[in-house]
């Protein structure tokens, strides 16, 4: 299918005590905010979360006070002036229909339900019968509205024990006593809705879109996707996801041969939000990001009770999506250069774990290549490793025999791995199941060692032991060669054995390295991904970049003079790369008002970065540079295999385009 790069994704939640709903709603307002936003898709609803529907339905339940059928208007409106309009249809709540039916609604295992004294949202069980009512608004507004597409939201795994499922679960032999084997029936649950539902579309068009929204794109879980025509990475930085779930999810979901939007929103909190503005630089910041990742781009806005679209919200968009008009064709059908991937610890569980954001390996993992402008891709176990000359193993990947038969033959046909705490032993032992001379002998006793890195690693460290806040792995060495060595404290702290405010200081080595390699093997013994992720030691990133370094001896992909807060992504359209270099600086303050255990993110300053030295490995030959924006050729010089350029300013986004001469 064919997606438009700037999309709103229009919210409509709406009381049914709210009144005159729709009734300031103009074509002539709605044009003018959409052109006044270089909007040319706009996601408009039938069926909110309230379970109230927003044209002439047989099916469904109208808002009671909806003075105008807002949905066929919005996309007579947009038609005219080419804007495209996929429908929403809230899937899993719907306010009215779990008052009428609180018997579909999901029930936890001590058998409680809903609080009916609480504000807010019930989810509804897609076992009951909830998804025929479902399936049938479906095909009523695919029949009234044909080609349109579907947007289907709140939809994921419920551990739930309503009386469909414990039924279901009897039926099936599944002990509802044991959680592992509740989720794997309810993902059957989940499957049998993402098929349901789409059928339903179907049955009624062949070709329009469909999208099922969990609100993360799980890595891994691919059994939902022939039920898909496109992928939307909800990923609002200031409502809880942060800065670095985008491009994490982003690079991941590239591989995966979909489309894809890249989905924030124009709030300063989340969803939900009325009169919540963020500053248009942190919305160009994020469209181009989206962009430079090879994603289209979705903006949320919510239209007020009324109808009338808001000016100053489509002003801030239009800031934004102005410039993403301005680099498009320069960021369509595109595929991603890079010679590092990060197998997904994530990926390794199918799925079978409940969805996260905070996957610690692969966010850790993924911040340190970020931060070092390092271009990478996000791969599960059906990736081509042989496509990459380097892959990190974070953490977690324990390896079964189809895995660790697949990594011995890449390593065995020239590729080089860096591995960390668990990754490379059975899913079941301590024990490494790749070829090596290395064993393990279990978790270390301390709760805290230190890490002491000997000169091969020893670029831009201290020289001194530096603390980590996790337990290691004991691994014997073997013929490895060890690179850093671990020390261990005087004794664990304790109540009755404590030293100073936080942990106890070093004595010595701890009997066991923290860092070896073997071949074309670097293993690291503390799950440095996660202690990254959690502490931000910047020591940590830099351990492992000169590790990364001794496995790439002909030098990282990319060496610049960029701080840590920049971002460099190159991609491949045609015979011409094309390189981006975005800088901004999120900072944190405070807290949702409804969430306090959450932080925002805000962007507010432009911090331009002058006189930038970029250094890039590029296979072929390079006839020529330039700047899409303006088409003007840049100097560049290529030798030994790398292209030089100088960026006299990145000011939020610069874009290069090198045009290749053919092999």
């Amino acid at each position: 299918m064919s997606m438009r790069f700037r999309q709103i994704h229009l919210d409509f939640h709406t009381s049914e005590q709210i009144r005159g709903v729709g009734s300031e709603f103009s074509k002539a307002n709605f044009q003018e905010a959409l052109q006044r936003g270089h909007v040319d898709s706009i996601t408009v609803f039938a069926k909110c979360h309230h379970g109230l529907s927003y044209y002439d339905t047989k099916v469904a339940y109208a808002h009671p006070h909806l003075a105008q059928p807002l949905l066929p208007l919005m996309i007579e409106a947009a038609a005219e002036i080419g804007v495209k309009t996929p429908i929403y249809i809230s899937a899993g709540v719907d306010e009215h229909m779990i008052h009428q039916h609180p018997e579909w609604g999901v029930k936890a295992a001590n058998g409680g339900g809903f609080n009916p004294l609480a504000a807010g949202f019930k989810a509804l069980c897609f076992n009951t019968p909830y998804l025929d009512y479902l399936c049938a608004q479906i095909e009523e507004v695919a029949q009234l509205f044909p080609g349109h597409g579907l947007f289907l939201d709140i939809i994921g795994l419920r551990r739930c024990f309503c009386t469909w499922c414990m039924r279901g679960m009897e039926q099936a032999g599944v002990d509802p006593r044991h959680d592992e084997a509740v989720v794997r029936y309810q993902y059957g649950v989940l499957l049998d809705y993402h098929r349901r539902t789409t059928e339903a579309l179907r049955r009624h068009s062949s070709a329009a879109p469909i999208f099922h929204n969990a609100g993360h794109i799980s890595r891994g879980f691919k059994e939902i996707l022939p039920w898909f025509t496109h992928l939307e990475l909800e990923s609002l930085p200031t409502g809880g996801w942060g800065y670095d779930h985008f491009p994490l999810s982003a690079r991941y979901a590239i591989t995966t041969g979909f489309d894809f939007l890249g989905m924030t929103g124009k709030f300063h909190t989340t969803w939900g939000e009325f009169g919540g503005y963020k500053k248009p630089v942190a919305l160009q910041y994020e469209t181009a990001h989206m962009i430079a990742l090879g994603a289209r781009c979705s903006v949320g806005d919510q239209l007020h009770p009324n109808g009338r679209m808001d000016a100053d919200t489509y002003e801030l968009v239009g800031a934004a999506y102005a410039e993403v008009e301005r680099r498009e064709a320069w960021c369509a059908n595109v595929t991603p250069v890079s010679e590092i991937a990060i197998l997904s610890e994530e990926a390794i569980s199918h799925g079978f774990t409940a969805a996260q954001h905070d996957q610690l390996g692969d966010e850790g993992a993924a911040r340190m290549l970020l931060e070092s402008q390092i271009p990478f891709t996000v791969i599960d176990t059906d990736a081509d490793f042989s496509q990459y000359r380097l892959i990190i193993f974070p953490d977690g990947i324990r390896m079964d025999p189809a895995l660790a038969a697949k990594v011995r033959a890449y390593l065995a046909g020239g590729g080089s791995a860096l591995l960390s705490y668990g990754s490379g032993m059975a899913p079941d032992r301590d024990a490494f199941v790749l070829e090596t001379t290395m064993s393990a002998r279990g978790e270390s006793p301390w709760t805290n060692d230190y890490i002491l890195a000997g000169d091969t690693l020893a670029a831009g460290l201290v020289r001194s032991p530096f603390v980590t806040y996790r337990k290691a792995m004991m691994v014997d060495p073997g013929q490895a060669t060890v690179l850093a060595a671990a020390w261990k404290p005087y004794f664990n702290r304790d109540y009755n054995h404590f030293c100073s405010h936080q942990h106890t200081p070093y004595t010595g080595d701890a009997g066991y390295p923290a860092v070896v390699r073997e071949g074309a093997v670097i293993y690291f013994a503390h799950p440095i991904f996660s202690l990254y992720r959690s502490v931000g030691q910047p020591l940590y990133k830099q351990l492992v970049m000169n590790a990364l370094r001794q496995l790439l001896p002909d030098g990282l992909p990319v060496t610049s003079n960029l701080p840590s807060t920049a971002r460099l992504n190159l991609m491949r359209q045609g015979t011409r790369l094309v390189l981006h270099v975005l800088h901004a600086v999120p900072v944190k303050r405070g807290a949702s008002p409804y969430n306090p255990n959450s932080s925002i993110e805000v962007i507010e300053d432009r911090l331009p970065l002058h006189d930038v030295e970029l250094s890039l490995r590029v296979a072929g030959k390079v006839s020529r540079v330039f700047d899409p924006v303006s088409g003007c050729d840049v100097p560049f010089a290529q030798a030994d295999g790398r292209v030089s350029l100088h960026l006299d300013r990145v000011d939020l986004h610069e874009m290069r385009v090198l045009e290749m001469l053919p092999d």
